[in-house]
Protein backbone atom coordinates (compact mmCIF):
# COMPACT_ATOMS: atom_id res chain seq x y z
CA UNK A 1 0.00 0.00 0.00
CA UNK A 2 2.71 2.38 1.04
CA UNK A 3 4.23 1.69 -2.74
CA UNK A 4 1.17 2.72 -4.52
CA UNK A 5 1.27 6.47 -2.51
CA UNK A 6 4.82 6.50 -3.78
CA UNK A 7 3.82 6.39 -7.13
CA UNK A 8 0.98 8.45 -7.41
CA UNK A 9 3.76 11.02 -5.75
CA UNK A 10 6.35 10.21 -8.75
CA UNK A 11 3.36 10.27 -11.42
CA UNK A 12 2.27 14.07 -9.96
CA UNK A 13 5.91 14.62 -9.86
CA UNK A 14 6.66 13.50 -13.26
CA UNK A 15 5.42 16.69 -15.38
CA UNK A 16 7.87 18.67 -13.60
CA UNK A 17 11.20 16.49 -14.18
CA UNK A 18 10.55 18.18 -17.87
CA UNK A 19 11.21 21.48 -16.08
CA UNK A 20 13.88 20.06 -14.00
CA UNK A 21 15.85 18.74 -17.07
CA UNK A 22 14.85 22.10 -19.09
CA UNK A 23 16.86 24.37 -15.95
CA UNK A 24 19.72 22.00 -15.92
CA UNK A 25 20.05 22.15 -19.34
CA UNK A 26 20.52 26.27 -19.38
CA UNK A 27 24.17 25.13 -17.52
CA UNK A 28 25.00 21.38 -19.03
CA UNK A 29 22.93 21.09 -22.53
CA UNK A 30 23.54 17.26 -22.12
CA UNK A 31 20.62 17.21 -19.72
CA UNK A 32 18.01 18.31 -22.83
CA UNK A 33 19.37 14.75 -24.68
CA UNK A 34 17.86 11.18 -24.83
CA UNK A 35 15.11 12.27 -22.79
CA UNK A 36 12.70 9.14 -24.47
CA UNK A 37 15.01 7.26 -22.01
CA UNK A 38 14.25 8.71 -18.80
CA UNK A 39 10.41 8.28 -19.58
CA UNK A 40 11.19 4.26 -20.78
CA UNK A 41 10.93 4.53 -24.29
CA UNK A 42 13.14 3.13 -26.99
CA UNK A 43 13.58 2.58 -30.28
CA UNK A 44 12.29 -0.48 -32.43
CA UNK A 45 16.16 -1.14 -33.49
CA UNK A 46 17.56 -0.96 -29.48
CA UNK A 47 14.78 -3.44 -28.59
CA UNK A 48 15.38 -5.81 -31.90
CA UNK A 49 19.47 -6.00 -31.21
CA UNK A 50 19.41 -5.72 -26.95
CA UNK A 51 16.29 -7.58 -26.32
CA UNK A 52 17.77 -11.25 -27.71
CA UNK A 53 21.23 -10.54 -26.06
CA UNK A 54 22.10 -11.96 -22.39
CA UNK A 55 22.73 -9.15 -20.54
CA UNK A 56 24.28 -7.91 -17.54
CA UNK A 57 22.95 -4.88 -16.27
CA UNK A 58 24.92 -2.12 -14.20
CA UNK A 59 23.27 0.98 -12.59
CA UNK A 60 26.02 3.21 -12.12
CA UNK A 61 24.13 6.94 -11.43
CA UNK A 62 27.34 9.62 -11.55
CA UNK A 63 30.89 9.82 -11.97
CA UNK A 64 31.95 8.46 -9.09
CA UNK A 65 30.12 4.79 -9.09
CA UNK A 66 30.88 4.66 -13.39
CA UNK A 67 34.89 5.16 -12.10
CA UNK A 68 34.42 2.55 -9.55
CA UNK A 69 32.44 0.11 -12.00
CA UNK A 70 35.31 -0.18 -14.82
CA UNK A 71 37.62 -3.07 -12.85
CA UNK A 72 34.03 -5.05 -12.36
CA UNK A 73 33.14 -3.94 -16.36
CA UNK A 74 36.93 -5.15 -17.57
CA UNK A 75 37.06 -8.22 -15.49
CA UNK A 76 33.66 -9.36 -16.43
CA UNK A 77 33.91 -8.96 -19.82
CA UNK A 78 36.92 -10.91 -20.09
CA UNK A 79 35.30 -13.80 -18.29
CA UNK A 80 32.00 -14.07 -19.73
CA UNK A 81 32.46 -13.41 -23.41
CA UNK A 82 29.13 -14.61 -24.56
CA UNK A 83 27.01 -11.79 -22.18
CA UNK A 84 26.65 -8.21 -22.84
CA UNK A 85 26.79 -5.37 -20.40
CA UNK A 86 23.84 -2.73 -20.01
CA UNK A 87 25.13 0.43 -18.22
CA UNK A 88 22.71 2.79 -16.80
CA UNK A 89 23.50 6.78 -15.45
CA UNK A 90 21.93 9.42 -14.55
CA UNK A 91 23.68 12.39 -15.13
CA UNK A 92 25.45 13.06 -18.39
CA UNK A 93 28.50 13.32 -16.44
CA UNK A 94 28.17 9.49 -14.86
CA UNK A 95 27.42 8.72 -19.06
CA UNK A 96 30.10 10.25 -20.26
CA UNK A 97 32.60 8.80 -18.08
CA UNK A 98 35.12 7.00 -19.75
CA UNK A 99 35.18 3.54 -18.96
CA UNK A 100 38.53 3.10 -21.12
CA UNK A 101 36.60 0.41 -23.01
CA UNK A 102 35.61 0.82 -26.73
CA UNK A 103 33.30 -2.30 -26.83
CA UNK A 104 30.52 -3.55 -29.03
CA UNK A 105 29.17 -5.63 -25.60
CA UNK A 106 28.30 -2.17 -24.26
CA UNK A 107 25.18 -0.18 -24.07
CA UNK A 108 24.85 2.87 -21.92
CA UNK A 109 21.63 4.67 -21.39
CA UNK A 110 19.59 7.03 -18.78
CA UNK A 111 17.79 5.14 -16.19
CA UNK A 112 14.17 6.01 -16.35
CA UNK A 113 12.08 7.78 -13.87
CA UNK A 114 10.58 5.59 -10.83
CA UNK A 115 7.36 5.07 -12.37
CA UNK A 116 5.86 1.42 -12.20
CA UNK A 117 5.20 1.37 -16.09
CA UNK A 118 8.73 3.24 -17.38
CA UNK A 119 10.33 0.74 -15.41
CA UNK A 120 8.31 -1.87 -16.45
CA UNK A 121 8.93 -0.76 -20.09
CA UNK A 122 12.92 -0.64 -18.93
CA UNK A 123 13.14 -4.54 -17.83
CA UNK A 124 10.92 -5.46 -20.61
CA UNK A 125 13.04 -4.15 -23.29
CA UNK A 126 16.66 -5.38 -22.01
CA UNK A 127 15.55 -8.60 -19.91
CA UNK A 128 18.75 -8.39 -17.84
CA UNK A 129 19.45 -11.83 -16.59
CA UNK A 130 20.96 -10.12 -13.15
CA UNK A 131 21.09 -5.94 -12.11
CA UNK A 132 23.78 -4.25 -9.66
CA UNK A 133 22.86 -1.37 -8.52
CA UNK A 134 25.91 0.56 -6.95
CA UNK A 135 25.98 1.94 -3.62
CA UNK A 136 22.91 3.86 -2.44
CA UNK A 137 20.80 3.32 -5.40
CA UNK A 138 17.12 2.42 -4.13
CA UNK A 139 14.67 2.53 -6.22
CA UNK A 140 11.56 1.14 -5.35
CA UNK A 141 9.57 0.66 -8.15
CA UNK A 142 11.84 -0.46 -9.92
CA UNK A 143 13.76 -3.12 -7.35
CA UNK A 144 9.66 -4.34 -6.89
CA UNK A 145 9.20 -4.63 -11.03
CA UNK A 146 12.49 -6.83 -10.88
CA UNK A 147 11.56 -9.11 -7.83
CA UNK A 148 8.76 -9.58 -9.78
CA UNK A 149 9.63 -11.11 -12.77
CA UNK A 150 12.30 -12.25 -11.05
CA UNK A 151 15.44 -10.64 -12.10
CA UNK A 152 18.18 -11.03 -9.26
CA UNK A 153 19.22 -8.15 -8.31
CA UNK A 154 21.74 -6.65 -6.20
CA UNK A 155 23.13 -3.50 -4.55
CA UNK A 156 26.65 -3.58 -4.73
CA UNK A 157 29.61 -1.53 -3.37
CA UNK A 158 26.57 -0.74 -0.87
CA UNK A 159 27.46 2.75 1.14
CA UNK A 160 24.99 4.07 4.17
CA UNK A 161 25.92 7.41 5.53
CA UNK A 162 25.07 7.92 8.99
CA UNK A 163 22.73 10.89 7.95
CA UNK A 164 21.48 8.38 5.20
CA UNK A 165 20.54 5.89 7.63
CA UNK A 166 18.93 8.81 9.59
CA UNK A 167 16.54 9.89 6.33
CA UNK A 168 15.59 6.21 5.99
CA UNK A 169 14.91 5.17 9.08
CA UNK A 170 11.65 7.69 8.55
CA UNK A 171 10.32 6.23 5.33
CA UNK A 172 11.25 2.50 6.94
CA UNK A 173 7.96 1.32 5.97
CA UNK A 174 9.02 1.89 2.21
CA UNK A 175 12.67 0.80 2.23
CA UNK A 176 12.05 -2.07 4.57
CA UNK A 177 10.06 -3.95 1.61
CA UNK A 178 12.64 -2.72 -1.30
CA UNK A 179 15.67 -3.97 0.92
CA UNK A 180 14.28 -7.91 1.34
CA UNK A 181 13.26 -7.95 -2.40
CA UNK A 182 16.54 -7.14 -3.29
CA UNK A 183 18.65 -10.40 -4.01
CA UNK A 184 21.12 -9.17 -1.49
CA UNK A 185 23.13 -6.40 -0.50
CA UNK A 186 27.00 -6.50 -0.83
CA UNK A 187 28.75 -3.51 1.74
CA UNK A 188 31.67 -1.92 1.58
CA UNK A 189 32.24 -2.05 5.22
CA UNK A 190 31.18 -3.67 8.73
CA UNK A 191 29.35 -0.22 10.12
CA UNK A 192 27.32 -0.29 6.35
CA UNK A 193 26.21 -4.10 6.17
CA UNK A 194 25.09 -3.03 10.09
CA UNK A 195 23.02 0.22 8.66
CA UNK A 196 21.39 -1.69 5.96
CA UNK A 197 20.50 -4.49 8.53
CA UNK A 198 18.87 -2.43 11.00
CA UNK A 199 16.34 -1.21 7.98
CA UNK A 200 15.72 -4.56 7.46
CA UNK A 201 17.92 -5.87 4.46
CA UNK A 202 18.07 -9.59 4.43
CA UNK A 203 21.58 -11.64 2.62
CA UNK A 204 23.95 -9.24 3.86
CA UNK A 205 27.59 -9.48 3.17
CA UNK A 206 30.66 -7.25 3.80
CA UNK A 207 32.60 -6.99 0.33
CA UNK A 208 34.90 -3.95 0.74
CA UNK A 209 35.14 -1.13 -1.92
CA UNK A 210 35.15 -1.40 -5.53
CA UNK A 211 37.10 2.16 -5.36
CA UNK A 212 39.76 0.46 -3.99
CA UNK A 213 40.54 -1.98 -7.19
CA UNK A 214 40.51 1.12 -9.35
CA UNK A 215 43.81 2.69 -11.11
CA UNK A 216 44.90 4.97 -13.31
CA UNK A 217 44.93 4.91 -17.04
CA UNK A 218 47.54 3.14 -18.58
CA UNK A 219 48.74 6.62 -20.35
CA UNK A 220 48.38 9.01 -16.88
CA UNK A 221 52.00 9.35 -16.92
CA UNK A 222 52.58 10.49 -20.39
CA UNK A 223 49.35 12.88 -20.02
CA UNK A 224 50.47 14.20 -17.10
CA UNK A 225 54.39 14.76 -18.24
CA UNK A 226 52.11 16.60 -21.68
CA UNK A 227 50.26 18.68 -18.76
CA UNK A 228 53.11 19.91 -16.33
CA UNK A 229 54.87 21.25 -19.73
CA UNK A 230 52.15 23.02 -21.11
CA UNK A 231 51.18 24.38 -17.43
CA UNK A 232 54.96 25.43 -17.31
CA UNK A 233 55.50 23.45 -13.86
CA UNK A 234 59.26 23.13 -12.84
CA UNK A 235 59.88 22.42 -9.38
CA UNK A 236 57.30 24.23 -7.99
CA UNK A 237 55.23 22.49 -4.87
CA UNK A 238 51.77 21.61 -5.95
CA UNK A 239 48.72 21.85 -3.96
CA UNK A 240 45.17 20.17 -5.32
CA UNK A 241 42.09 21.33 -4.39
CA UNK A 242 40.11 18.31 -5.54
CA UNK A 243 36.56 18.24 -6.62
CA UNK A 244 35.72 21.74 -4.64
CA UNK A 245 32.32 22.15 -4.36
CA UNK A 246 30.07 25.38 -4.25
CA UNK A 247 31.46 28.30 -2.27
CA UNK A 248 34.39 26.05 -1.28
CA UNK A 249 37.12 27.81 -3.68
CA UNK A 250 36.25 31.22 -2.33
CA UNK A 251 37.32 30.57 0.92
CA UNK A 252 40.22 28.34 0.78
CA UNK A 253 42.02 31.44 -1.84
CA UNK A 254 40.76 33.56 0.61
CA UNK A 255 42.99 31.56 3.37
CA UNK A 256 46.13 30.55 1.02
CA UNK A 257 46.42 34.47 -0.17
CA UNK A 258 47.51 35.62 2.76
CA UNK A 259 49.34 32.51 3.51
CA UNK A 260 52.04 33.30 0.50
CA UNK A 261 53.63 30.52 0.79
CA UNK A 262 56.35 30.51 -1.50
CA UNK A 263 57.15 27.80 -4.22
CA UNK A 264 53.34 26.52 -3.93
CA UNK A 265 51.55 26.23 -7.00
CA UNK A 266 47.57 25.68 -6.07
CA UNK A 267 45.47 23.70 -9.13
CA UNK A 268 41.44 24.03 -8.41
CA UNK A 269 39.71 21.22 -10.06
CA UNK A 270 35.91 21.81 -9.55
CA UNK A 271 33.63 18.72 -8.92
CA UNK A 272 31.00 19.93 -11.66
CA UNK A 273 32.29 21.21 -14.93
CA UNK A 274 29.24 23.90 -15.05
CA UNK A 275 30.91 25.65 -12.41
CA UNK A 276 34.56 26.23 -14.48
CA UNK A 277 33.52 29.62 -15.34
CA UNK A 278 32.35 30.78 -11.92
CA UNK A 279 35.40 29.73 -10.41
CA UNK A 280 37.53 31.57 -12.94
CA UNK A 281 35.27 34.64 -12.10
CA UNK A 282 35.94 34.42 -8.88
CA UNK A 283 39.82 33.73 -9.33
CA UNK A 284 39.44 37.34 -11.03
CA UNK A 285 37.60 38.90 -8.92
CA UNK A 286 40.42 38.59 -6.08
CA UNK A 287 43.14 39.45 -8.87
CA UNK A 288 44.45 36.24 -7.93
CA UNK A 289 47.49 35.45 -10.75
CA UNK A 290 46.62 32.55 -12.75
CA UNK A 291 46.24 30.42 -15.60
CA UNK A 292 43.62 27.95 -16.84
CA UNK A 293 44.08 24.59 -18.19
CA UNK A 294 42.19 25.18 -21.00
CA UNK A 295 44.39 28.04 -22.45
CA UNK A 296 45.55 27.32 -25.95
CA UNK A 297 48.95 28.84 -25.33
CA UNK A 298 50.20 29.52 -21.81
CA UNK A 299 53.01 32.29 -21.19
CA UNK A 300 55.86 31.89 -19.15
CA UNK A 301 55.17 34.11 -16.24
CA UNK A 302 55.08 33.36 -12.52
CA UNK A 303 51.58 32.33 -10.83
CA UNK A 304 50.00 31.28 -8.11
CA UNK A 305 46.97 29.27 -8.81
CA UNK A 306 45.64 26.95 -11.77
CA UNK A 307 41.85 26.28 -12.83
CA UNK A 308 41.62 23.21 -13.80
CA UNK A 309 38.96 23.53 -16.27
CA UNK A 310 39.11 20.14 -18.01
CA UNK A 311 37.45 16.93 -17.84
CA UNK A 312 38.86 13.46 -17.45
CA UNK A 313 42.21 14.34 -16.66
CA UNK A 314 41.82 14.29 -12.51
CA UNK A 315 44.25 11.28 -12.51
CA UNK A 316 46.99 13.99 -14.19
CA UNK A 317 45.87 16.47 -11.64
CA UNK A 318 47.07 14.12 -8.99
CA UNK A 319 49.87 13.26 -10.51
CA UNK A 320 51.18 16.90 -10.44
CA UNK A 321 50.54 17.36 -6.78
CA UNK A 322 52.82 16.92 -3.85
CA UNK A 323 49.74 17.18 -1.40
CA UNK A 324 45.32 17.35 -1.80
CA UNK A 325 43.10 18.89 -0.35
CA UNK A 326 39.98 17.14 -0.54
CA UNK A 327 36.91 19.22 -2.00
CA UNK A 328 33.46 18.52 -0.10
CA UNK A 329 34.46 17.96 3.29
CA UNK A 330 35.37 21.98 4.04
CA UNK A 331 31.64 22.68 3.97
CA UNK A 332 28.84 20.22 5.09
CA UNK A 333 29.02 18.49 1.50
CA UNK A 334 30.03 14.99 3.12
CA UNK A 335 33.49 15.12 1.23
CA UNK A 336 34.61 13.37 -2.16
CA UNK A 337 36.59 10.31 -3.28
CA UNK A 338 39.93 10.41 -1.25
CA UNK A 339 40.97 7.03 -2.88
CA UNK A 340 41.67 8.55 -5.90
CA UNK A 341 44.32 10.43 -4.26
CA UNK A 342 45.93 7.54 -2.41
CA UNK A 343 45.83 5.72 -5.30
CA UNK A 344 48.39 7.86 -6.60
CA UNK A 345 50.18 8.15 -3.61
CA UNK A 346 49.04 11.74 -2.66
CA UNK A 347 48.20 12.46 0.87
CA UNK A 348 45.14 14.03 1.31
CA UNK A 349 43.91 17.24 4.03
CA UNK A 350 40.95 16.43 5.20
CA UNK A 351 37.93 18.74 6.14
CA UNK A 352 35.58 18.36 9.24
CA UNK A 353 32.95 17.06 6.64
CA UNK A 354 33.85 13.19 5.86
CA UNK A 355 30.49 11.38 6.19
CA UNK A 356 29.94 10.34 3.15
CA UNK A 357 33.45 8.52 2.86
CA UNK A 358 33.35 7.97 6.96
CA UNK A 359 35.47 4.91 7.52
CA UNK A 360 37.58 5.38 4.90
CA UNK A 361 38.48 8.86 6.12
CA UNK A 362 39.59 7.95 9.51
CA UNK A 363 41.57 5.09 8.63
CA UNK A 364 43.17 7.36 6.44
CA UNK A 365 44.14 9.26 9.57
CA UNK A 366 44.91 6.88 11.49
CA UNK A 367 47.14 5.10 9.30
CA UNK A 368 49.22 8.64 8.38
CA UNK A 369 47.55 8.40 4.96
CA UNK A 370 45.88 11.78 5.82
CA UNK A 371 45.50 14.91 7.99
CA UNK A 372 42.01 16.16 9.29
CA UNK A 373 42.03 19.71 9.64
CA UNK A 374 38.49 21.76 11.60
CA UNK A 375 39.30 25.25 9.92
CA UNK A 376 41.00 26.21 7.35
CA UNK A 377 43.36 28.27 9.73
CA UNK A 378 45.09 24.85 10.35
CA UNK A 379 46.42 25.35 6.82
CA UNK A 380 49.61 27.44 7.67
CA UNK A 381 50.72 24.95 9.82
CA UNK A 382 49.39 21.49 8.12
CA UNK A 383 50.82 22.64 4.49
CA UNK A 384 54.12 23.18 5.82
CA UNK A 385 54.41 19.97 7.71
CA UNK A 386 52.67 17.76 4.90
CA UNK A 387 55.48 19.44 2.51
CA UNK A 388 58.43 18.74 4.03
CA UNK A 389 60.39 15.78 2.16
CA UNK A 390 60.61 13.33 5.17
CA UNK A 391 56.89 13.77 6.17
CA UNK A 392 55.66 13.00 2.06
CA UNK A 393 57.70 9.58 1.84
CA UNK A 394 56.06 8.47 4.82
CA UNK A 395 52.39 9.42 3.77
CA UNK A 396 53.13 8.40 0.70
CA UNK A 397 54.18 4.79 1.80
CA UNK A 398 50.94 5.12 4.15
CA UNK A 399 48.71 5.19 0.86
CA UNK A 400 50.17 2.70 -0.62
CA UNK A 401 49.45 0.45 1.96
CA UNK A 402 46.49 1.31 2.71
CA UNK A 403 44.89 0.87 -1.14
CA UNK A 404 46.92 -2.61 -1.18
CA UNK A 405 44.76 -4.37 2.29
CA UNK A 406 41.86 -2.79 0.54
CA UNK A 407 42.14 -4.51 -2.92
CA UNK A 408 40.05 -7.12 -4.48
CA UNK A 409 36.08 -6.15 -3.99
CA UNK A 410 35.47 -6.69 -7.55
CA UNK A 411 36.53 -10.24 -7.56
CA UNK A 412 35.05 -11.16 -4.58
CA UNK A 413 31.63 -9.68 -6.28
CA UNK A 414 32.07 -11.22 -9.63
CA UNK A 415 32.26 -14.47 -7.52
CA UNK A 416 29.27 -13.79 -5.63
CA UNK A 417 26.73 -13.45 -8.85
CA UNK A 418 28.52 -16.23 -10.71
CA UNK A 419 25.84 -19.28 -9.47
CA UNK A 420 23.02 -16.65 -11.06
CA UNK A 421 25.16 -15.86 -14.66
Amino acid sequence: MIRFFYSLLVYFLLPFTCFKLIYRGFRQPDYLKHWSERYGFYSASTKKIWGKRKILWIHAVSVGETKAAIPFIKLFLKKYPRHNLLITHGTPTGRVTSIDIKHSRIHRIYLPFDTPDATNRFLNTFKPEIGLLLETELWFNLIHQAFQKSIPLYLVNARLSEKSFQLYKRISLLVKPSLQELTGVLAQTRNDAKRFEALGARNLEVMGNLKFDVGPPRDTNKQSTALKKHLHLKNQLVLLIASSRQDEEEIILQRLLKLQYKNLVTIFVPRHPQRFKEVELMLKKYRASFIKRSDKKIKVKPYQFILGDSMGEMYSYYNLANIALMGGTILPYGGQNLIESMAMNVPVILGPHTYNFHDVSNEAIRTGAGLRIQTLDELEKVLPQMLHSSSQLKMKKACSEMMHSHQGATLRILNKIKPTL
